[in-house]
Order: C-alpha cells, then sequence, then structure tokens
C-alpha cells in the first residue's frame, strides 16, 4: 500500500508540473522532462454458446474471459523514465486481465511490470526485473488485431522476471539473452533457473523476423526436474501500405513427459496467421485462422479423453477507431476441438463466442 500511495504521488507531482502559470523559475516540468506517463483502459462484453463453465472464467481467454456481463478487461498506468544511460518502467493494472493471469503471483498481483535498466556503452543494455514475456506475436489487445488470443498465445508465457541483456548490432539485427526465474512466473517455483533468447531480424522494411527461446526445469521444488525448452518464431509482413500480416509458430518439448512412456520427451505445437485490411484511417477488418496441439499436456490439462488439448479456431473482427487513440472492435470467433474432446454444453466440441471490446490508449 506504500508503495501504491508512494506511486500516485509522483504522478500528481508530475502533473502539476505542467499545469500553466508556473514562472520559469519555480518550473519543476525540467526535474521530470524524462518521465512519461501513460494510461490504458479496455471494457467488454462477450456471449457464445456455452455454458458449461458457468460464472468461472471461459477456456481459451485469458482476455475477456466472463461471458454475459459487462466488464473491464484492464485498466492501467504505467510511469517510465527514459535516458541516455537509464531507463525504467512501473505498471499498476487491476481488472480481469490480471485477475486471471497474475492469479499465481502472491506478493505483487497487481503490479504489471516493474523494471529499471542502464546502458555501459552505446548500443548495449541490462534491465533488471519484472518484465512481460518476450515469447509471443501477441500482447494486450491494443497492440493485436484482435481483442482475443489464439490458441498457441493461450499456453505461451505471459509475464517473467529476471535479467535481460541485449544489443543492437545495426538497425536491422538485435539480439537479447535472458536470465529468468521460470515460465511464466515472478516469483521461482524451485532452485533453478530458465534462459531466453530473442533474436530480431529486419532485411526489408516490409519484413521483419523475430525467434524467441525459453528453457529450464520448470517443476516445483519436490518435484523430479524436467527440463522444458519453448521455440517460437514470428513473421511480421507488410506486404501494401493497408495490409498487416502476422505469422507465428510455437514448438515445444519437455522430457521425462510422455504419457504413454514416463522416460520419453513430450512435444507439443502450434501456429497462427493473422491478417489486417485497413480501408482508411478509422475502419478495418481482420481475420485469424490457428491451431494448438499438446496432446501429451505438458502445458495444459489433460481433458475428457484423457489427452492434452487438440484444438482449432478461426476468427472474423471489424474495428472502428473514432480516433487514433481509440477503438471499437466486434469480433467472432468459433473454436472446435479433436472429435473426442467434447468438453464444451451438451457434449459439443465446438464453441462459438462473441464479443465487443472497447479500448483507449494515452
Amino acid at each position: 500500500m506504500k508503495n501504491i500511495k508512494l506511486f500516485l504521488s509522483v504522478l500528481v507531482l508530475i502533473s502539476l508540473s505542467n499545469l500553466n502559470g508556473f514562472s520559469q523559475e519555480n518550473d519543476i516540468s525540467k526535474y521530470f522532462k524524462n518521465f512519461s506517463i501513460n494510461a490504458y483502459i479496455d471494457t467488454y462484453y462477450s456471449i457464445d454458446n456455452d455454458k458449461s463453465a458457468g460464472s468461472d472464467p471461459r477456456m481459451f481467454d485469458l482476455f475477456s474471459p466472463y461471458r454475459d456481463q459487462i466488464s473491464v478487461n484492464i485498466a492501467q498506468l504505467s510511469l517510465k523514465y527514459n535516458d541516455e544511460k537509464i531507463r525504467g518502467t512501473f505498471t499498476m493494472h487491476f481488472g480481469d486481465i490480471p485477475d486471471v493471469n497474475w492469479t499465481p503471483v502472491t506478493r505483487a498481483k497487481y503490479v504489471q511490470e516493474a523494471n529499471i535498466g542502464f546502458s555501459p556503452v552505446k548500443n548495449l543494455w541490462i534491465d533488471g526485473g519484472y518484465f512481460l514475456t518476450h515469447i509471443g506475436a501477441e500482447s494486450f489487445p491494443r497492440y493485436n488485431f484482435f481483442s482475443s488470443f489464439s490458441l498457441p498465445a493461450d499456453y505461451e508465457p505471459f509475464l517473467q522476471s529476471g535479467l535481460r541483456i541485449g544489443y543492437d548490432f545495426s538497425e536491422k539485427f538485435s539480439a537479447s539473452l535472458y536470465a529468468l526465474n521460470g515460465f511464466n512466473m515472478f516469483e521461482d517455483n524451485n532452485k533453478n533457473k530458465s534462459a531466453g533468447m530473442q533474436l530480431n531480424y529486419k532485411p526489408l522494411p516490409e519484413l521483419n523476423i523475430v525467434y524467441n527461446n525459453i528453457i529450464g526445469n520448470e517443476q516445483p521444488t519436490g518435484i523430479q526436474g524436467k527440463t522444458r525448452m519453448l521455440n517460437n518464431l514470428i513473421f511480421n509482413v507488410y506486404p501494401h501500405e493497408k495490409i498487416d500480416i502476422v505469422a507465428a509458430a510455437d514448438f515445444g518439448l519437455q522430457e521425462k513427459s510422455s504419457m504413454s512412456d514416463s522416460t520419453k520427451t513430450a512435444y507439443y505445437c502450434g501456429a497462427s496467421v493473422a491478417g489486417r485490411y485497413r480501408f482508411s484511417p478509422n475502419y478495418s477488418a481482420s481475420i485469424r485462422g490457428d491451431f494448438f496441439q499438446d496432446l501429451e499436456g505438458v502445458v495444459s490439462l489433460p481433458l475428457n479423453n484423457g489427452r492434452g488439448v487438440k484444438a482449432n479456431s478461426l476468427s472474423l473482427g471489424f474495428e472502428y477507431k473514432p480516433v487514433e487513440k481509440a477503438y471499437v472492435r466486434f469480433e467472432y470467433r468459433y473454436i472446435m476441438m479433436d472429435g473426442e474432446q467434447t468438453i464444451f454444453e451438451d457434449n459439443s466440441n465446438t464453441r462459438s463466442e462473441a464479443t465487443i471490446t472497447f479500448g483507449f490508449d494515452y
């Protein structure tokens, strides 16, 4: 609570520094010229034809998780500092997204990011603290074509804590190395650390390629260690000034995890392709197809057929932006599970859902 009060006090002080009427000698804005404040809110209403989960969060919905109610996906406030040698981020949030995704976090549920970094030499940065994950092509709704996640993104890590070392080799290529507490966690659950890497290459203005990975023992203390590795490859393509395409693929493995033979390695995979066409600066339409398969249950829980998730989905969306920093989205998604995975209402293996979201970023 003391940290929250301190954070709010700093925000008030910065806001006051921008008020008109300060004389030059009393103007304190120069002390805060490297600070910036960002506010973001996203609200939603979602319905579907599956009532089997009752009031619990729906499966495959890390965003807009509750059906048949108007709710807040996220409301967040960020304070950032940037100069040539020092940078830092502190973001607090609340809403359904942190409620669902930050539940395992016991000490910092309402903290989205808290990190600080320094640059000992040009183009090299060393950062430490709490971060959003470096894995995956999708993040919060404001950055995505859709306000829902693709199926593979549901099983990628969302948050992480540790140390990041990044270097920009050129305008086209950069790389980062990570030492992390673990897979999708702030607080470590064992004595081992995980490692990760990101390679970012932009050979053409119309193409950006990103490779990410994370590897480590993700089993809690007291359980036999099993090394898990996730590889993530992303292509951002801009073939036309009105067209954006994002394609991503995941390939993961975990040793000693096969259901048929506990001495063998288990594998899982997924992929998604999403495209957006901008009719104008205010209107756009999107389509996404994706699949995910984890029959050995490495990162998904076994379902009613005793196997992990195997599913496909198709999403359609329309976005209206009344102003540059705001959006209204209408989305439809159809999910089809493997034929034996009749997990939805009335022993169905399919679900249809529709969502409307309102977002504003300042």
